[in-house]
């Protein structure tokens, strides 16, 4: 009798083990695709002419300056009212939380299919590459390769894959219509990563917590009803050449309670 009561203690501790590790196997944190709701579109207007008058039978030296709206790129912002769950394979939830406080990153990539566990920072072959898939000139000075040049960033975590501070290549967006320098402590900055498996490039923003955006200018919200102040900004690339249709970009979204 005293056997079977040790046979049965090894057998149901067996099985713990088992359950154990088929849990660590199925069960993971990697970042999970994100529905886009959407909001609004702008875009700049156009601006007025300038104009002189100047006398007969001279010559006039002048410089002309504009803001000229870059088709090359176009951006994303918004907020990120996201939840928790406890769910199984099938989206069937056993617990549910609404975050009031989180940190994480937006991942924003033209494929689909992203294996999490190759993802890293790009390098500058990346970026050329890249420069090269969408049409850029890799030497201007709003290509892929030229705009994300500052080694400034905090340290992250991509599902399990620890990204150490000021290692991968990346940007700042604006606040208040100013520019920024990438840093650890810099809100909205922006880095480049690259998944080794599918070639992806994906454009990496840190999630911030309801923060004065790229127009920070105390008016009232949009036709919406949405304030200036949003969760995440992020540039991303459109082809060189104009007849070229829009392309499509995926969202992953990463999230963790603080």
């Amino acid at each position: 009798m005293k056997v079977k009561t040790k046979n049965l203690a090894i057998y149901a501790y067996t099985i713990i083990i088992l359950l154990s590790v088929l849990m660590s196997v199925f069960v993971t944190g990697d970042p999970t695709g994100a529905t886009v709701s959407y909001h609004s579109n702008s875009s700049k207007n156009a601006s007025a002419a300038g104009s002189r008058t100047d006398n007969k039978g001279t010559i006039t030296t002048v410089n002309l300056d504009a803001f000229q709206q870059n088709i090359k790129w176009k951006a994303y912002v918004g907020n990120v009212p996201s939840s928790f769950v406890l769910d199984d394979e099938d989206d069937y939830s056993i617990y549910e939380w609404t975050i009031t406080s989180f940190t994480g990153q937006v991942y924003i990539v033209r494929n689909g299919t992203v294996d999490w566990s190759n993802v890293n920072c790009s390098n500058s072959t990346h970026k050329e590459n890249e420069d090269t898939a969408l049409g850029h000139t890799v030497t201007s000075s709003d290509s892929v390769n030229s705009t994300f040049i500052t080694l400034g960033h905090k340290t992250f975590t991509i599902g399990t894959n620890s990204i150490p501070a000021d290692d991968c290549y990346g940007t700042a967006t604006y606040v208040n219509d100013s520019s920024q320098t990438a840093s650890s402590t810099t809100p909205f900055t922006e880095v480049l990563l690259y998944d080794s498996t599918y070639n992806n490039t994906l454009y990496t923003t840190f999630v911030e917590n309801d923060f004065s955006s790229y127009r920070d200018d105390g008016a009232p919200g949009d036709v919406l009803g949405y304030n200036h102040t949003y969760d995440f900004q992020a540039i991303v690339p459109e082809t060189g050449n104009p007849s070229d249709p829009a392309l499509l970009y995926y969202f992953y979204l990463e999230l963790t309670s603080s």
